[in-house]
């Protein structure tokens, strides 16, 4: 028995891209081939509603300690470890239903931690056992809960899943991002610890510290990435030029990952930004898995008939003449987005639209709080104001960057004529999420059907799921060659038509010198900034499928190359083969 455990923060629900990675690797047919069950294992962060409900609506508990809930005798299990450690499970499964292929469901275990009163005797002998083995310093980072709760989990790792699959001949264990790896290595503690029977991979969505190197640095990526370039030819590390990082508990974590068997980078970028951080780590080990998108059948009668619900929620908030061309941005609301780029575009396509009598919207769907805002709350800001066409400062409307937004939203209106740009700051689009916007029946997965161009003119994206979503329907992808992204589409459309344009920030920075590109200010980056998307604003205009004829021309072209982008096609050809490689039944 081949058992898959994902170690993360979203094991009971997705709110980023780790967990939507999760969701498309666990209803996968080729990955269901191949592993026989698969856990996904983090922490309890909460008791949410009653013990049978513990593992969320499509949860099924088996077993919780706290609450003596025992439905098939897991109690004599786990009942040693919970006095060992003091520590408290939540154990069942729960089913995953893919959104976008409703007949794609899979059922995975899911085992909860709750670490909270764990034995301070033994996290310390742990702790200690890592500065030994490790030359990890948890005394310097224990102060901080994110690193203390992913440090204890990975305690009892080891035993529990032991006594859950006595029958398991191969373990394939993945750490998605830093919250896994020390649960991976606390299996080097344990001396029945066979590295044929365990295989350890570190999927790398992002290396730490570089998002916060780049959201900080005045030149961004502009200046990171040329750093990064010039550095290597100099053998300097990351570190040799930026300082030591190691006061981010994350950064030496992921340096411990190269003790793993693999690390999966879902970018070319990712691969050199960890081999910027580790130059000593061994070439072969890291290797690109990129993400991609889950299929289901639409018909380019889907996309318009998409459109038009679309359209006829705006007509609410706005008195619009026509509608050529949509744009979406649906994205976490974070720094790394480079938001702040897209009104930049958008100002220059607007006077393109102006001269040829077209018309747009531009729907920026990006929220602070990951959950979304309950229904009664946006219920208050629909009977108090025109929300989502206003906001207003302050709970439950605006909050911390979303007020800049707005007033980068605001002011893009107030100066554009044949684009209009409308924020929705909330968690998903769908009449239960935004009741006075909808007037239909509408989800998240209608915005991508009806979109025309996807933007993500990032500063910092490791590969960008959200990018390539549109593709499918016939949209176009507009993204900046720092996103991950743009390596996979460069290599599948190699030579056939490009439904992406990738703007090339980092080129410009390029005759800079090291010391220069490190004292970039943020006015100087908005300058080179703007000039980049100048020089590319007509060849951006002119690939946008802006009549119906071409929408139909672009939906079919694209048709041939869609299994190509599948999450089965990446699975089949690289995820598993990967694993194979190293993998050999005990």
């Amino acid at each position: 028995m081949r058992v898959a455990i994902h170690v993360t923060h979203e094991a009971l629900y997705k709110v980023g891209g780790i967990g939507e990675v999760i969701n498309q690797l666990c209803t996968s047919s080729p990955y269901l081939s191949f592993f026989d069950k698969t856990l996904i294992y983090g922490p309890l962060f909460e008791y949410i509603g009653s013990p049978s409900t513990r593992l969320g609506k499509d949860g099924v508990v088996f077993y919780s300690s706290k609450d003596n809930y025992d439905t098939k005798n897991f109690s004599q299990i786990f009942k040693p470890f919970l006095e060992k450690y003091n520590i408290d499970l939540v154990y069942g499964e729960r089913k995953i239903v893919n959104e976008f292929n409703s007949q794609k469901i899979s059922t995975v275990e899911v085992l909860l931690i709750d670490i909270t009163r764990m034995k301070k005797e033994i996290i310390n002998y742990i702790k200690f056992l890592f500065w030994e083995k490790f030359n990890l310093p948890s005394d310097k980072y224990e102060y901080n809960w994110d690193y203390e709760q992913y440090f204890r989990i990975g305690i009892p790792y080891f035993e529990l899943i032991s006594v859950l699959y006595p029958q398991a001949k191969e373990f394939i264990h993945f750490s998605h991002e830093y919250m896994g790896i020390p649960s991976l290595l606390n299996l080097e503690l344990h001396p029945k610890f066979n590295p044929e029977k365990h295989k350890r991979f570190f999927y790398a969505h992002e290396v730490a510290p570089v998002r916060r190197i780049i959201e900080n640095l005045g030149g961004a990526d502009i200046s990171f990435y040329n750093i990064l370039k010039k550095c290597s030819q100099k053998n300097l590390s990351l570190e040799d030029f930026f300082g030591s990082q190691e006061d981010w508990y994350r950064t030496p974590l992921v340096k411990l990952a190269q003790r793993f068997d693999k690390i999966f980078a879902v970018g070319d970028w990712v691969i050199e930004e960890y081999k910027f951080l580790c130059p000593e780590v061994k070439k072969e080990k890291i290797v690109p898995v990129y993400n991609a998108i889950a299929l289901n059948h639409y018909t380019f009668e889907d996309k318009i008939k998409s459109k038009e619900k679309i359209e006829k929620s705006l007509k609410i908030g706005w008195s619009i003449k026509k509608l050529d061309v949509i744009f979406t941005h649906v994205c976490r609301l974070v720094k790394s987005k480079g938001i702040w780029r897209d009104f930049i575009l958008l100002s220059y396509l607007d006077k393109f639209f102006q001269e040829n009598d077209i018309f747009g919207i531009y729907i920026l769907l990006s929220s602070l709080i990951v959950t979304g805002r309950p229904s009664d709350e946006v219920e208050k800001m629909t009977k108090a104001y025109n929300w989502p066409f206003e906001h207003k400062k302050g709970w439950p409307d605006l909050v911390g960057d979303e007020i800049e937004v707005y007033k980068l939203t605001k002011n893009f209106n107030e100066n554009s004529r044949n684009i209009k740009a409308l924020f929705v700051n909330q968690f998903g689009f769908s009449k239960k999420k935004c009741p006075k916007l909808i007037v239909e029946e509408i989800d998240t997965i209608d915005l991508k059907i009806a979109s025309d161009i996807e933007l993500g003119i990032s500063i910092y994206e490791p590969f960008g799921i959200s990018h390539i979503e549109v593709l499918p329907f016939g949209g176009i992808s507009v993204h900046s060659t720092s996103c991950g992204v743009y390596f996979f589409l460069e290599k599948t459309f190699k030579d056939s038509f490009k439904p992406f344009y990738a703007l090339d920030f980092i080129s410009i920075g390029s005759p800079l010198t090291l010391e220069t590109l490190k004292t970039i200010n943020p006015n100087q980056r908005k300058a080179l900034e703007e000039l980049c998307i100048a020089n590319n604003a007509l060849k951006i205009f002119e690939k946008i499928p802006k009549t119906l004829k071409e929408k139909e021309i672009g939906f079919n072209q694209i048709s041939e190359f869609v299994d190509k982008l599948s999450w089965d096609n990446v699975i089949k050809t690289c995820f598993i083969p990967q694993i194979k490689s190293l993998s050999s039944e005990v």
